[in-house]
């Protein structure tokens, strides 16, 4: 009577702890794993199976919030009581190795993703009928990584596999199916290939609003891609007015702060940037400038970023008192973020003295690029691109400045390397 006790007990926490990460409260949710954990250890080794079940759970409430260090103990607890019960090569120990691999990818620890992925893919592969659709998940996780780096053509067969596996064991038409084909969409639209892109959102859109309605944020999801990829191809109609349609369904579905109703307000200020439509992107700026600090603090990078943005629309207008102290502001965040000495300091640098040349502010411009350029060589080295185009423009600055000296002044120093 006392054991099942317990078992009643450590279920309760489990089931309650379930409902409160799906409610997003993951700090009660980790407390009540974390207790349940406790409850099974205490029960002996028979419960292996159990530990190993809470494990996953808890290692994903940290997952979830970021916690990856406490993440990964737990998914390696995980593999280590799997691969003791199960085998090395099992199934359960695949679908460990696959967590682990995704948490070392969340850290930027990328030399130890693929070795994981690769081992679990395996294990699936070897075992192909025990878990089709674990296999899928694991042919993606591995696609989105080799994309994430560039690796299109070995991303490619293993995101078609998936698609394959997943439309063989649900059918075409079931909500899953959506995903893979976005997934493979955004590898087509990440190298180039738009015409294979297109069919693929637009199939993916449409199951979207087959499955969740018309007005789902799902949908808006595939929209705003959709709408980049007319944007790439030259189709500013066509991706304006399906950002229109993932602003309206985000804004109504999700409220106007919301992070994703601000992503698609600034892919149409940029779309309208481009464009040369100072006055449709001016607003949309300002509006996320208010939204981005009102979310992330005046001092955050996000906020750097907006304020750059909306300097350009006023420089590229050549309304240099606007955008000068907004350059300035933008300047000092990243001095804020990144400390003084940071190479980003100085492309926010570079940028502002571009705008003191086009002003014809030249003595304020060679200031500002001599002060850049030493940061740039400090943190990056003399042979860094960055550096090596820093020089380029500081040295047409020093043309510009010397082209009525009919004196034989002599040049700067680096316009006497240049021309030797």
């Amino acid at each position: 009577m006392e054991q099942l006790a317990e078992s009643i007990n450590w279920q309760h926490y489990v089931d309650v702890a379930d409902k409160a990460f799906q409610m997003a409260r993951y700090g009660d949710a980790e407390k009540l794993f974390q207790k349940a954990l406790l409850e099974v250890e205490n029960a002996g080794e028979g419960a292996v199976a159990d530990q190993v079940s809470i494990l996953n759970r808890l290692g994903d409430v940290y997952k979830v919030q970021g916690w990856y260090p406490e993440a990964e103990n737990a998914y390696k607890r995980m593999l280590e009581l799997t691969e003791k019960s199960a085998g090395e090569d099992s199934v359960q120990a695949a679908k460990a190795l696959n967590k682990l691999g995704m948490v070392y990818r969340a850290q930027g620890k990328f030399s130890d993703v693929e070795p994981y992925l690769r081992r679990a893919l395996t294990i699936f592969e070897n075992n192909p009928d025990e878990d089709r659709l674990s296999l899928a998940e694991s042919l993606e996780s591995l696609a989105d990584f080799y994309r994430a780096h560039g690796k299109y053509a070995q991303a490619e067969p293993l995101f078609q596999k998936a698609l394959s596996i997943r439309e063989a064991a649900l059918g075409p038409e079931h909500q899953t199916i959506g995903p893979s084909l976005t997934n493979l969409a955004l590898l087509y639209h990440a190298s180039g290939k738009y015409d294979q892109a297109q069919p693929l959102y637009t199939r993916a859109l449409k199951l979207s609003e087959d499955n969740w309605g018309p007005e789902h944020p799902s949908v808006a999801i595939v929209l705003n891609y959709l709408a980049e990829l007319y944007r790439m191809m030259g189709d500013f109609p066509q991706s304006e007015t399906v950002h229109w349609r993932a602003l309206k369904i985000r804004q109504e579905a999700l409220g106007i702060e919301h992070p994703s109703s601000a992503q698609s307000l600034s892919n149409l200020a940029l779309l309208f940037h481009i464009q040369c439509k100072y006055d449709q992107a001016e607003p949309l700026y300002k509006t996320l400038l208010e939204l981005r600090t009102k979310d992330w603090g005046p001092n955050h990078m996000h906020v750097a970023e907006i304020l750059t943005n909306l300097a350009e629309v006023y420089q590229d207008q050549g309304n240099f008192k606007e955008a000068e102290p907004l350059y300035w502001r933008a300047l000092s965040i990243t001095q804020e973020n990144y400390g003084p000495e940071h190479p980003n300091v100085a492309r926010a640098l570079r940028t502002l003295a571009e705008l003191y040349e086009e002003e014809e502010n030249f003595e304020e411009a060679d200031r500002l690029y001599r002060w850049g350029l030493g940061l740039t060589e400090k943190s990056l080295g003399s042979e860094h691109p960055d550096v090596t185009a820093l020089i380029s423009r500081y040295s047409a600055l020093q043309k510009k400045m010397h082209t009525d000296d009919d004196q034989g002044e002599e040049l700067p120093p680096l316009m006497r390397e240049e021309e030797e």
